[in-house]
């Protein structure tokens, strides 16, 4: 049925011709004759309008298009032409897009009478044929370019006169003739895709020398030196885009190069046939979004200023009640514990380790893992012991460790249907054993977490969540505990900690987001680990210094309490649990002006005390206890909070503002961990507020 016999252009032309006719072709004198009437007929439009009207002539015997002037016209099809119309729908639709398609084709390069010779009258590109449909609009249509309306003008540059030289009669000169047809458009994006291709290369290399050198900044800072520190990178200070200094430098880079290529085109004489105008595009983008950079940091700069004005000046009523609320109804007895208590804490964390110690069932080597676990369960005690009056601050206090049925009944002598036995029962259940318990001297002669207990993280080897819960749920069968209680807490903590997905991202959220604090600072802070736990406790320590000093802290910042000092001993309060830490209380996370923990051990401290902090309020204060006001109380504190460490913050940008060298570098670590602390507090906050909201509408209801 198909296929040209010959191989040249003349005869191709003619057997698509021939073959693949439409019926607006029978309308050419009613749209301005051969010349004009491939732009004036949108039949021959090669888009999706040509293809509508293509169709549409199929179903409505009419042509459609525009007249000489540039109006809109409708013409009648005429019986010659008919012929070309289907008899069906089917066929309707074939002859409106197959034969439309191969028709337009034939006439690309001209009928087959002049292709080869003149060049044929073409068909419009698709840009100059949307610019011919859009002129028919009324928006368009009394539009002028120049002295011409924009339908002559379209017109002009579709038939080559438009930028035709003419001589010194004012007739064009034939060979000056420079049709913009759908070759002319081909030729267009051929050459600006050619001239693309150096600007997009001077675009890569900007962004690739900007990547490498802010990943070695960013490995350098960090002092990352494996392959799995790698998450501690701040990849946003890395990507090459949507920041100032990127644009900054493109704008340099894309100047130069266009400096330097209209430079060549001057010097060459070329003038506008050598520019690189993808290139001067691209120059004139950078400007662009280097301006906006520019005026963004000033509106920002200005902003900033008011608003650090306020939050060091401003003291609001608000501000003054809740001070007073917390001043009189902060009672931290309700998250503390006394002397006894955090003995009977201590012990139920001995006894639950002794268990999955045991329990141990590992195929291979269990004598092995059972006596490295109770090496270290040794060792514990005997840090736990010793540093025990050091940590509450108490002189002569001594640390009583005692029996299975002691314990029962030295806990069931302390009303343990008040809330410190519920509180302990979440820090027992929290507690994960087996972490890292002093330091040794690597390779390079710093201090990192020992690696003695290391085969005890396997999963394996290590210990036993479900395991360890089991224990703690059958340990007690008096009235005063609940059966299952601890799988209550357990099912509310994980809960509690997948609502906060939105801070966990880049996390460790294994064994490091679920264990204490210690495991936290070890995992995450490498060979800062010790420092770090000297100074969330060390204070506690009076009478310690090195080795011994930073086991001591490692041991008790496992152990979930956090010691008040003198600053809680009313009432006989010795330590914060429950993620009372989260709420300034003793050594956590607030520290006022100071930021103090928050700038030591970022996100995933913040996540535990608050996850802690959560489950303390929803399933302690509000199931158990429908203690709503002391709820309201915490929330403000923990509110307040936030506002004390975003007020540090802003004293801490101060000193970066004018520090230098290791100074600078350790207040922007600190800045960098407040913030993703006051991140994550944030997120807490929200939950924390959307439960106590609906838990308090609950109550109105019964």
């Amino acid at each position: 049925m198909l296929g040209c016999k010959n191989d040249d252009l003349e005869s191709a032309v003619k057997f698509l011709e021939k073959k693949f006719p439409i019926p607006s072709d029978g309308n050419t004198p009613d749209f301005g004759g051969g010349l004009q009437h491939h732009l004036r007929d949108f039949a021959h439009h090669p888009t999706i309008v040509g293809l509508m009207f293509s169709l549409l002539t199929q179903f409505t015997y009419k042509s459609y298009g525009t007249d000489t002037s540039g109006a809109f016209m409708i013409v009648d099809v005429p019986e010659v032409s008919r012929a070309f119309i289907g008899n069906d729908v089917p066929s309707k639709i074939l002859f409106g897009t197959i034969t439309w398609f191969f028709h337009l084709v034939s006439d690309v390069a001209g009928s087959s009478s002049s292709v080869g010779k003149s060049g044929g009258t073409g068909i419009p590109g698709p840009l100059l044929a949307l610019a011919k449909e859009l002129s028919v609009l009324p928006i368009f249509k009394n539009m002028n370019v120049s002295d011409n309306s924009l339908s002559v003008f379209l017109s002009k540059l579709f038939n080559g006169t438009l930028l035709a030289k003419h001589d010194e009669n004012g007739t064009i000169i034939r060979e000056t003739v420079l049709k913009f047809d759908l070759r002319g458009e081909l030729g267009v994006g051929i050459e600006l895709g050619r001239q693309a291709v150096p600007v997009v290369a001077n675009d890569c290399i900007v962004r690739t020398f900007y990547f490498i050198r802010r990943l070695a900044m960013e490995i350098r800072s960090n002092d990352i030196q494996l392959i799995s520190d790698l998450n501690q990178i701040n990849w946003d200070n890395v990507k090459p885009l949507n920041n100032p200094t990127i644009a900054r430098m493109l704008t340099i880079s894309t100047g130069v190069f266009t400096t330097i290529d209209v430079g060549e085109a001057i010097i060459t004489q070329k003038y506008w046939v050598s520019i690189n105008y993808v290139g001067v595009g691209r120059f004139a983008i950078a400007i662009g979004e280097d301006v906006s950079w520019c005026l963004k940091a000033r509106n920002i700069k200005r902003i900033k200023q008011v608003y650090e004005g306020i939050k060091r000046f401003a003291y609001t009523q608000e501000d003054d009640n809740i001070y007073i609320r917390i001043g009189e109804d902060m009672d931290i007895d309700k998250l503390g514990l006394t002397v006894e208590q955090t003995e009977f804490l201590y012990n139920l964390e001995y006894y639950k380790t002794l268990n999955d110690i045991q329990a141990t069932k590992q195929p291979i080597n269990r004598d092995g893992i059972k006596s490295l676990k109770y090496e270290w369960l040794d060792e514990w005690k005997t840090f736990i012991t010793d540093g025990f009056a050091s940590f509450l601050g108490t002189e002569g206090a001594v640390l009583h460790w005692y029996s299975k049925q002691e314990l029962i009944k030295k806990i069931e002598e302390n009303e343990p249907q008040k809330t410190w036995f519920r509180l302990v029962l979440l820090e027992a259940m929290l507690f994960e054993p087996y972490y890292p318990l002093g330091v040794e001297q690597d390779k390079k002669g710093k201090a990192v977490p020992s690696k003695k207990y290391n085969q005890l993280q396997i999963p394996t080897c290590g210990y036993s969540k479900n395991s360890g819960d089991a224990y703690l749920d059958s340990y007690f069968s008096g009235n005063y505990y609940q059966q299952g209680y601890i799988k209550r807490l357990r099912k509310c903590y994980e809960k509690v900690v997948f609502e906060m997905k939105e801070v966990l991202k880049g996390l460790l959220i294994g064994g490091a987001i679920t264990a204490g604090i210690a495991i936290v600072t070890i995992a995450t802070a490498g060979a800062l680990a010790g420092p770090i736990a000297v100074a969330l406790v060390g204070s506690n320590f009076a009478g310690l210094s090195g080795a011994a000093l930073t086991s001591a802290c490692l041991a008790y910042l496992g152990g979930g309490a956090i010691a008040v000092g003198g600053a809680g001993m009313l009432g006989g309060t010795a330590v914060i649990v429950g993620g009372g830490a989260a709420l300034g209380i003793g050594a956590g996370l607030g520290v006022g002006g100071a930021v103090g923990a928050a700038g030591l051990i970022s996100k995933q401290n913040t996540i535990l005390q608050s996850a802690k902090l959560l489950v303390s309020v929803r399933e302690i204060f509000l199931n158990d206890e429908h203690d709503t006001e002391y709820s309201n109380t915490v929330y403000e504190q923990y509110v307040q909070n936030i506002r004390n460490i975003e007020n540090g913050l802003t004293e801490l940008r101060l000193k970066a503002d004018v520090a230098d060298g290791k100074e600078k570098k350790e207040l922007k670590r600190q800045i960098k961990n407040s913030e993703e602390s006051v991140e994550a507090m944030k997120i807490a906050r929200k939950n924390l507020l959307k439960f106590k909201s609906s838990f308090e509408d609950g109550l109105v209801q019964l």
